[in-house]
């Protein structure tokens, strides 16, 4: 065991070297952190943030941001910049494929800790629920990643890229309608949910140009929709508002 700690320690300080250089100021994070932690104490201020931030460079499996109840941990071995030579190679593209990688930029960290901090806010209680269930579910907590995250465009908080936000936005209603033809809409089917729910290059049966985790940009939507109507919903009763009711009264019929 101590033999195989050495040989991997060795062979991993190249790539902490490499990775540290790139993270050698981190005030811009903790500015950007600090904004997005002022708004989630203005809308929960009963939430306890935890009250250390450790930035650390670990195996390239593990977390790019995680929770403990003492520590918001980055993991920066997941933000090195889509072209960092671990990604692009053969071993690193079995553990995270190209569509994943590409998102291992420095922009995302921000987003993905309020990502986790809505987590652990409402933490996700849809799994095993119709995919409509799941989609309007999941589309709250990027409903809230807007409020939470006012200046990050679209494309870092959903995780497509401009173009598949520009073909989702055009062809709305045709997306909406290839659910709808599918009677996918109530399924518990969690092998047809996962066509419309969770990463992938794209969504089957769609142009390759579509991204995968369509569904949640759906449900999204449906939420907006939904809010268009209750002006005066704070965030805190729009994530505890059950996604049924939810989807009866936005009426959503996009063109």
């Amino acid at each position: 065991l101590l033999i195989a700690t050495h040989q991997f320690l060795s062979s991993y300080l190249p790539v902490k070297d490499s990775i540290e250089l790139q993270f050698d100021d981190l005030d811009w994070l903790e500015n950007e952190l600090k904004g997005s932690f002022k708004l989630l104490k203005y809308y929960f201020p009963s939430y306890q943030l935890p009250p250390k931030i450790v930035a650390y460079i670990g195996p390239f499996d593990a977390p790019g941001v995680a929770i403990t109840r003492y520590t918001l941990a980055i993991g920066l071995q997941l933000y090195a910049g889509k072209n960092f030579s671990f990604y692009t190679s053969v071993q690193g593209q079995e553990l995270y494929p190209r569509y994943i990688s590409r998102r291992f930029e420095k922009p995302y960290i921000s987003v993905n800790c309020m990502k986790a901090l809505e987590d652990d806010l409402f933490p996700d209680s849809s799994a095993g629920k119709s995919l409509i269930d799941q989609m309007i579910q999941k589309g709250k907590y990027w409903w809230l990643a807007d409020r939470l995250l006012p200046e990050k465009p679209d494309s870092l908080k959903t995780g497509f890229t401009q173009k598949q936000l520009a073909w989702c936005r055009a062809n709305e209603g045709l997306i909406w309608n290839f659910i709808l033809q599918n009677n996918d809409i109530f399924t518990v089917d969690p092998d047809l949910i996962k066509n419309y729910i969770g990463d992938a290059p794209s969504t089957d049966g769609m142009p390759d140009i579509s991204p995968g985790n369509i569904g949640q940009w759906i449900g999204l939507q449906i939420v907006k929709r939904y809010v268009e109507n209750k002006s005066s919903i704070s965030p805190g009763e729009l994530m505890k508002t059950d996604p049924k009711k939810i989807f009866e009264e936005a009426k959503y019929k996009p063109k």
